[in-house]
């Protein structure tokens, strides 16, 4: 039975999620000690209440978390078939398959982060849809977008989840008409970046032009794709996606989807978790998803073991 770690995305950060890390745990110790010496200060001062208004930090902390739950996981000896991570999650699933090192990936982060975070200070944003399929959302975002500034779809999380991207007030005039017309939910995401749309064709540039030089290796373990929504397994289709895909809406439903038809039964999701985990279980009832926060790691290899050796 084959297994997939899962990592969260933006909008998964929890304040306090470095400091809740074993401090005396030499993984942790390992993973802080390399992010410190390229950040040059702290990395449990990235994680309060106050740093975590910065994307900046949130993407920081959501690597450093990812790369530490994935190594502590595997030192346990819960190996992966298959890697996912959603948007800036994508850099800590890089690192796991390794096709990246923890080096290269923490500073493709700030850059990536930074260069989001100075191109929409202000006035923008991203919004959770459920209940509405991608095939019922188009034809709302072509009326919509005739007449207000662009809305954009920016992730296909499942069947019927969606997120879309762009001006706060064009979104709320889009979600007003989605509500009259019978949409389940609708949720301001704590993300004040329009991800995942051709706003950030800038960021993806800049993104491209520091990964090209940098040494990638054959990555042991298959990455799926934000931006196709297929698994990868060259050094350069891997290259491609992590500088292409913060422009280009995310396909989790159909790299998750695709992970399932290869055989994962077992979808672990790192810390912070909690968010992918719910988007597993209400996609593939059969399967068994392990929210991991940290504290549980017996609990953890206990159900991933139970459920990887039993019959079902």
């Amino acid at each position: 039975m084959k297994t997939v770690f899962l990592f969260p995305g933006q909008g998964s950060q929890q304040v306090g999620m470095l400091n809740a890390l074993p401090a005396g745990d030499p993984i942790v110790k390992a993973v802080f000690d390399d992010a410190e010496s390229f950040l040059q200060k702290t990395v449990l001062t990235l994680d309060t209440e106050a740093a975590l208004t910065s994307t900046i930090n949130v993407q920081l902390c959501l690597l450093i978390a990812g790369v530490i739950s994935a190594r502590q996981l595997i030192h346990k000896g819960i190996q992966p078939d298959f890697v996912a991570g959603h948007s800036i999650g994508a850099f800590a699933a890089a690192v796991t398959s390794g096709a990246l090192s923890f080096k290269q990936a923490i500073k493709l982060v700030q850059l990536r982060a930074t260069l989001m975070q100075d191109a929409f200070p202000i006035d923008y944003g991203m919004t959770a849809l459920i209940g509405f399929s991608e095939n019922r959302l188009k034809p709302y975002l072509v009326r919509h977008n005739a007449n207000h500034s662009t809305v954009y779809l920016a992730n296909i999380n499942a069947a019927d989840q969606l997120i879309i991207a762009g001006r706060v007030d064009s979104m709320e005039i889009l979600t007003g008409v989605l509500k009259r017309d019978g949409i389940q939910k609708i949720k301001r995401l704590k993300m004040p970046v329009p991800s995942h749309c051709e706003l950030l064709a800038g960021v993806s540039e800049a993104l491209r032009q520091a990964l090209e030089p940098m040494q990638l290796n054959q990555p042991a373990i298959p990455y799926a794709s934000n931006s196709t929504g297929r698994l990868l397994k060259t050094v350069d289709a891997i290259r491609k996606d992590l500088w292409s895909s913060v422009s280009s809406t995310v396909k989790w439903y159909d790299a998750t989807s695709l992970i399932y038809e290869y055989g994962a039964r077992i979808f672990i999701e790192m810390q912070p978790a909690g968010v992918l985990t719910k988007i597993a279980e209400s996609t593939f009832p059969d399967i068994k998803a392990i929210a991991f926060n940290g504290d549980d790691i017996d609990r953890v290899y206990q159900l991933w073991n139970d459920f990887n050796t039993s019959k079902i």
